[in-house]
């Protein structure tokens, strides 16, 4: 029987447009879903959004959206690079 390591991963699914001004009146013009990884909040990904884009833009929605994959061990030691950094050692308590 092989031996499987699982891994959940959330990402988050935001609705954005860019607002533009037809006739003085403000006009949403919806651009592509955007994913971002982890669970954001519709702040953070207002944030994250304005920083990408050269434009003003508003989220009006998001979807997190968690989902397990599965992958075996020997596949992962295939793929995966070695950690150089050891993790530092706890001091000892008295």
């Amino acid at each position: 029987m092989r031996k499987m390591m699982t891994k959940e991963v959330t990402k988050t699914t935001v609705q954005v447009a860019k607002m533009n001004f037809v006739e003085g009146l403000p006009v949403a013009e919806t651009l592509p879903e955007v994913e971002l990884l982890g669970n954001v909040s519709m702040e953070s990904a207002q944030k994250q959004l304005a920083k990408k884009y050269d434009h003003p833009v508003t989220v009006f929605g998001v979807q997190a959206d968690t989902t397990v994959y599965e992958l075996s061990v020997e596949d992962f030691l295939k793929h995966a690079s070695v950690k150089e950094d050891a993790p530092e050692e706890l001091p000892e308590q008295a």
